[in-house]
C-alpha cells in the first residue's frame, strides 16, 4: 500500500514537473524518467526474486552511463577532432561506394543491346504510325504493369523507357 502511495506521488510530481518544463527539453526529460522507472522497477524485481541482481545492477546503470558520457566528452575537448575524424572517414568510404555502384550501375546499362525501332513497336505494342498521344499511353499501361515498384524489375522498366524515348526521338525528325 505504501508503494502504491509514493508512485502516485511520485507520478503527480512528475507529471508537474513535465508541465512547467519548455517543449525543446521536455523529450530528454521523457526518456530520463523511463529510465529511471526501468532501473526502479529491475531493483523491485531483483528485490522480489523475479530478476537476477546482476540484471538489476545493469539496469541501474544504464541511466548513469549517458551521463557519464555527457561528462567525459564536456571535460576531454582533445577527443571532438578524433569523432569528428572517424566520421569524416565514414562519410569517405560511403562516398566512394556509393560512386563505385554507379558507375557499375552505368556500365550494366551501356551493355544493354540497343533497340530497333522495330523492337520498340513490339515493345510498347503500337503501329508503324502511331501518334505521341498513343505512344505514351502504351508506355504509361506497360510501365505501370512493369514498375520495379509494383512488382516488375529495373531491366524491363529500362526496357520500356527505352523504346518510348526511341519511337518519340523518331516522330520528332
Amino acid at each position: 500500500m505504501i508503494l502504491l502511495i509514493a508512485v502516485g506521488i511520485f507520478a503527480w510530481l512528475a507529471i508537474q514537473k513535465f508541465k512547467y518544463t519548455p517543449p525543446d527539453k521536455r523529450r530528454k526529460l521523457l526518456v530520463q524518467w523511463v529510465l529511471i522507472a526501468l532501473a526502479l522497477a529491475a531493483v523491485l524485481l531483483a528485490i522480489t526474486g523475479r530478476l537476477h541482481w546482476v540484471g538489476a545492477a545493469i539496469a541501474v546503470v544504464l541511466p548513469l552511463l549517458g551521463q557519464a558520457w555527457r561528462t567525459f566528452g564536456r571535460h576531454l575537448p582533445w577527443i571532438a577532432p578524433l569523432i569528428a575524424r572517424h566520421t569524416q572517414a565514414r562519410a569517405e568510404k560511403q562516398k566512394s561506394t556509393d560512386e563505385k555502384a554507379h558507375r557499375d550501375h552505368a556500365s550494366a546499362t551501356d551493355r544493354e543491346p540497343q533497340l530497333t525501332v522495330e523492337e520498340a513497336r513490339k515493345i510498347l505494342s503500337v503501329s508503324a504510325h502511331a501518334s505521341r498521344e498513343e505512344i505514351i499511353g502504351a508506355h504509361r499501361k506497360l510501365i505501370q504493369k512493369f514498375h520495379p515498384d509494383r512488382g516488375g524489375n529495373d531491366y524491363l522498366a529500362s526496357r520500356i523507357n527505352a523504346a518510348k524515348a526511341l519511337l518519340l526521338k523518331q516522330l520528332d525528325r
